[in-house]
């Protein structure tokens, strides 16, 4: 077991410190935020898989094809997030976690995950032979997101437990509860069915680009032909997964007033103004802004703030 902080680096530094690292099998990218890069984590390593549990400001992790070259892991990669908010992406699926969700990937294909704001998770890894056998094939989850459930509660639980008491066990000990997690992991999954649905494409093209809009929030040139065209979807396509929202671009703008609202109710940005917030959440028009928000939350942004503050 082994804990690995930001505390002590010279401001300015951590985060490059924690991408060379922590993120040392990925490449990241930090998330414009009100504070300081910081993070800390704790890591338990065993012959039978690792667990890590994190708090840490936003960013965004890929894993690419030259890691993939480099170190040939193809372990299985669970992470369960306890508070935030963050995305999935591997291959054609993905998804965006609350509090309790869980997301899936293989580390022998690129993926993308991230969060938009701080974040805190428990990530589990374990190989694909354990996986294959206590969960299913790796191939038939990867990408995919589940949404908090009684069963998650207890893996958050369990794994905290295990966490806490790793360093006492033998390694037959830790081997049975790696598999006890593995089972867990296969009710959350079962719970949702095994296997994506594929009478439902709508569903799947929604999930996917509800993530990609999290990954790219903070860019002001985030609009519906870039989604398109990067995730390669036609346009039809995304028309009738979104129809019911009223289009790609209004899911855009109302994910980007969710991420000013939960920053205006944050004491971390009570020192920016309300217009360079809008701004870091990708708003490029602060009359734009102030519309659409009125409109959402029927107040303006500054009444909106006071009476959080009572």
């Amino acid at each position: 077991m082994s804990r690995q902080s930001t505390a002590g680096i010279e401001a300015g530094r951590t985060f490059d410190y924690w991408r060379s690292t922590a993120l040392s099998r990925v490449a990241a990218t930090p998330v414009q935020d009100a504070r300081p890069f910081a993070a800390q984590r704790l890591a338990v390593l065993t012959s039978h898989g690792t667990l890590f549990h994190t708090c840490s400001s936003p960013l965004v992790v890929e894993r690419r094809i030259e890691s993939i070259r480099r170190d040939g892991n193809d372990d299985v990669s669970l992470s369960l997030l306890l508070g935030g908010r963050a995305h999935h992406e591997q291959g054609s699926r993905g998804g965006v976690l609350s509090s309790g969700g869980i997301g899936i990937v293989t580390n022998d294909r690129p993926f993308v995950s991230g969060a938009p704001e701080a974040y805190e998770e428990m990530r589990l890894s374990v190989s694909r032979s354990l996986f294959s056998a206590h969960v299913g094939i790796p191939e038939d989850v990867s990408g995919r997101t589940f949404q908090g459930s009684g069963l998650s509660v207890l893996l958050t639980d369990y794994l905290r437990s295990f966490a806490g008491s790793v360093e006492r066990m033998s390694d037959a000990e830790a081997a049975h509860a790696f598999e006890g997690a593995m089972h867990l992991v296969r009710g959350i999954v079962n719970l949702e069915g095994g296997r994506p649905r594929q009478d439902l494409p709508s569903t799947a093209v929604r999930s996917l680009v509800l993530a990609y809009i999290q990954r790219r929030l903070h860019d002001p040139s985030l609009d519906p032909a870039a989604v398109g065209a990067d995730l390669r979807i036609s346009r039809t396509r995304l028309y009738l997964a979104f129809a019911q929202d009223g289009g790609v671009a209004a899911a855009i703008r109302d994910a980007r007033l969710d991420l000013v609202s939960r920053r205006l109710l944050s004491r971390a940005w009570d020192g920016e103004t309300i217009a360079s917030i809008a701004f870091a959440s990708g708003f490029r028009d602060a009359g734009v802004f102030g519309r659409a928000f009125r409109r959402r939350y029927a107040m303006s942004a500054r009444d909106f703030r006071h009476a959080a503050r009572g």
